[in-house]
């Protein structure tokens, strides 16, 4: 478990450090691929999810707020950096990684739990 808490620790900093102070799309990157800032806010919230259900184990709900929260300040802090600006849809991709990771989560578990009931 003490394994887990510090790979989330690690994974929360480095998430953070490249939201900060990564610096947004020049013109021609955005042309290559538009969204690709959301794929990206997705991704790392589903891997952060992932880290955050390893470490604590917290329920469902609470996991998704923490991360919502976590989304927002995010967002806010980046509205007072330089160079940087917040974006709804920046909380919502977020939210859309982590709620995958509880999905499928779910689904992964769901056929396991219905074979120990039934024995």
């Amino acid at each position: 478990m003490r394994f887990w808490r510090i790979t989330f620790v690690l994974v929360l900093v480095s998430i953070s450090i490249l939201f900060l102070i990564q610096s947004p799309p020049t013109p021609a990157q955005v042309s290559r691929f538009a969204h690709a800032d959301k794929v990206a806010h997705f991704a790392l919230f589903f891997i952060l999810a992932g880290s955050l259900h390893l470490a604590f184990r917290p329920r469902v709900l609470l996991g998704l707020t923490l991360l919502l929260i976590y989304g927002i300040v995010i967002e806010v802090v980046q509205h007072y950096v330089p160079g940087r600006g917040a974006d709804v849809w920046d909380v919502v991709a977020d939210m859309a990684g982590a709620a995958s990771f509880y999905l499928l989560r779910l689904l992964v578990l769901w056929p396991r739990r219905r074979r120990i009931l039934r024995t």
